[in-house]
C-alpha cells in the first residue's frame, strides 16, 4: 500500500471546480542549525491548482491540507528527470557511433530529448488527471485546558 504525502497550505483563490492553494515549501536543510545563514536553503511559496467538486466549502484564507500519493511523486520524478537523462545518454551513444561526429551527435541527442519534453507537453492534460492532488480542510487541534 502506498503512503500519502501531505502539506499544509492556505487557500488563495476559489473558482468553480478549482481551488488554488499556496504552500510554503522549505528544503530538507531547514532542520540544519545554520540554515538561516546558508545560501543554499531553498524556500519558496508554491501555488497549486486543485480541481475539486467541493470547491464551495473553501474560502480564501482557509487553512487546508494538500495530499498526493507518494507513488505518483516517484513517477513524476521518473518522467521529468530519469527518462530524459537516460534518453539523452542513449541518444549520444547511438548518434556518436552512427554519425561519427560528436558535435552532430550532441545536437541530435538534444533534439531527441527536446522531442520527449514536447511529447510530455502534448499529453499534459491526460497526465494532469493522473497526477492529482487531494484537498481537505485542516482540522484544528483541540486546545489544552490547564487545571
Amino acid at each position: 500500500m502506498s503512503s500519502i504525502a501531505t502539506h499544509d497550505g492556505k487557500v488563495v483563490a476559489v473558482q468553480p471546480k478549482l481551488v488554488k492553494v499556496e504552500m510554503h515549501v522549505v528544503s530538507a536543510c531547514s532542520s540544519c542549525e545554520a540554515h538561516e545563514k546558508c545560501a543554499f536553503v531553498d524556500k519558496a511559496d508554491k501555488i497549486v491548482e486543485i480541481p475539486t467538486d467541493q470547491w464551495q466549502q473553501y474560502r480564501v484564507g482557509d487553512s487546508v491540507v494538500v495530499s498526493v500519493n507518494e507513488r505518483l511523486g516517484l513517477l513524476a520524478v521518473l518522467l521529468a528527470y530519469c527518462l530524459p537523462a537516460l534518453l539523452l545518454i542513449a541518444s549520444i551513444l547511438v548518434f556518436s557511433y552512427t554519425l561519427h561526429s560528436e558535435g552532430i551527435a550532441a545536437l541530435a541527442a538534444i533534439l531527441v530529448t527536446a522531442a520527449y519534453f514536447l511529447l510530455l507537453y502534448r499529453f499534459r492534460n491526460s497526465l494532469s488527471k493522473k497526477f492529482s492532488f487531494g484537498i481537505r480542510p485542516k482540522t484544528k487541534s483541540p486546545e489544552k485546558t490547564h487545571i
